[in-house]
Order: C-alpha cells, then sequence, then structure tokens
C-alpha cells in the first residue's frame, strides 16, 4: 500500500542518452565548414596549389527556458503516503525525458530545441529515402535504396524507429516460403521483452526505440512523413545551463501544493550531413 501505481508507462530519453551534452554561456557560435585537402605529385618546377578555406558557417545555441509543475491539493497531501513524494522526481525526469526527445526529433526552434526534421540544413543535404510498405519489408530493398547510397565516412550511424514499425514490417521479413528472415539478412535483434532498455540493432546499426508521439510508425503516418531516422547521435548536441532550479510553493487561490523544475536548454543539430530521413511513400 506504500507504493504509488503508475498507470503511464511510457519510456523516454532514448535519443537525449546518446547526444552530445554541453553546458556553455548562450551566444557562443561554434564553426562550421568542409575541410577537405587534397594530394598532388610534383617536380623540380611545379608545387602544389595553396588550398583556401572558404566561408564558415557557425551555430549559436540560445537561452530557452522552461519548466515543469506538479500541483498537490492540501487535502491529497494530508491524505496520501510520504512516498508519493519519491515519485516527483520521477515524474519531472519522464517529462524532461520526453521533451528532449521530442525537441531532438520536431523540435520549431522558436523558444525552443530545433529538431532534425525542422532544420533547414537537413532538407538541404537531400538525404531522403522513400520505402513502400512492400521495399522496407524487404532486406534487399534496403540495401540498394539506402545503403548503396550511403558515404563510407557516414556508414557508422544508427536508426530511430517507432516499436510498432518494427514489428510490423522489420520483422515480419520472410523468403518465398513465408520463412521468417529478418535476423540473418539484417541481424536485426531487438529487446522488446525490456521494458527497460528494449533497443536493438539493424544491419549492425544501434536502434533507438522511440514512443509513436515522437515519430509515427509505418502504418499510421501519412504520405511523406517521415517514419524513420538514420542519424550519427554525437553530431546532435543538447546545451544545459544552470541544470534544473528546483521549488515548493503554496498556492493560497486554489489550496495546492506546487513543484516547479525550471530549466534554462537548446538543442541544435552540429552536422547535418550524416543524417537520413526515411519517409512513407
Amino acid at each position: 500500500m506504500r507504493e504509488v501505481i503508475n498507470t503511464v508507462r511510457k519510456r523516454y530519453g532514448n535519443l537525449y542518452s546518446k547526444v552530445r551534452k554541453m553546458n556553455i554561456p548562450g551566444g557562443v557560435k561554434f564553426p562550421i565548414g568542409a575541410l577537405e585537402a587534397s594530394f598532388r605529385w610534383i617536380n623540380e618546377s611545379t608545387v602544389s596549389p595553396r588550398l583556401r578555406v572558404g566561408k564558415l558557417d557557425s551555430i549559436e545555441f540560445s537561452y530557452n527556458a522552461a519548466e515543469i509543475r506538479v500541483a498537490q491539493t492540501f487535502l491529497a497531501r494530508l491524505l496520501t503516503v510520504e512516498d508519493f513524494e519519491t515519485k516527483l522526481i520521477e515524474v519531472i525526469s519522464v517529462a524532461y525525458m520526453k521533451a528532449m526527445d521530442g525537441g531532438i526529433v520536431s523540435g520549431s526552434g522558436d523558444g525552443q530545441m530545433l529538431g532534425i526534421l525542422n532544420d533547414p540544413r537537413v532538407a538541404a543535404t537531400g538525404n531522403v529515402i522513400t520505402m513502400t510498405a512492400a521495399q522496407i519489408n524487404n532486406w534487399s530493398a534496403w540495401r540498394k535504396n539506402f545503403f548503396a547510397k550511403l558515404p563510407l565516412g557516414y556508414r557508422d550511424g544508427e536508426f530511430i524507429f517507432p516499436l510498432a514499425t518494427v514489428d510490423a514490417y522489420l520483422e515480419t521479413m520472410a523468403d518465398a516460403n513465408n520463412n521468417p528472415i529478418f535476423r540473418q539478412a539484417t541481424g536485426l535483434e531487438v529487446n522488446d521483452g525490456d521494458a527497460r532498455n528494449p533497443n536493438g540493432r539493424f544491419f549492425g546499426r544501434d536502434i533507438s526505440l522511440v514512443e509513436p508521439d515522437i515519430l509515427p510508425d509505418f502504418d499510421t503516418a501519412n504520405s511523406n512523413e517521415v517514419i524513420g531516422i538514420y542519424w550519427q547521435p554525437e553530431e546532435y548536441a543538447i546545451n544545459e545551463n544552470f541544470g534544473f532550479t528546483m521549488r515548493r510553493y503554496f498556492d493560497e487561490e486554489t489550496n495546492e501544493w506546487v513543484d516547479k523544475a525550471l530549466v534554462v536548454v537548446d538543442g541544435k543539430v552540429l552536422n547535418p550531413n550524416g543524417i537520413w530521413l526515411i519517409k512513407k511513400a
């Protein structure tokens, strides 16, 4: 009877746990550019040309404030066990992880993080593949449509999928006799029975599973909507300033105890070239 049963069992934080974390002042600009040199054979009468670095772009992190408030009525506070307060940290943590995963994928950049799907630099790369239900369920189509186009320098990335897409399409790959081939053809392994770490691997790359409110699954997505992402997690950065500031106060007007967590955070893609968007045809 001393345990508070929480009916919310969604899991977040699979993306947040992998991105780069920083704690620097807002307004600092990170130079970003394509740096490349060439090798040239020379003789006594020739020299190699000078390679000049062109104009560099930059990424700047802002001060975006956000808060989480949890209210508890005065009467409920008198009647509930003290163990309820131990759940407060869990509730706040889940809310923050949900906001971070959602921000990484689809943050608008307007007073909040700029997500992958709304970053114009990601769209400008043209790294998009569109797959039908038959193609996403076919290991050969993955090789031809996706991996054959993936540059060598970005082949060590990871996938982001909702579990329903993995269950319905990746784990149902079969041969002409309807024998399952997903494991031997793609190396697919998913720990879907492990609620704490349900992630897996696909073609030798890690899969970060997300809830459908972060990324829609194939069946519920609209045509041309992103249903999967291939990315380099370390090339997305979240900048957190000051950490969480916690405060508890009593609202005389509503007779509620309110616990408020305030944080200043921003997030952006550092290098968009290793991100590929997988869309439903």
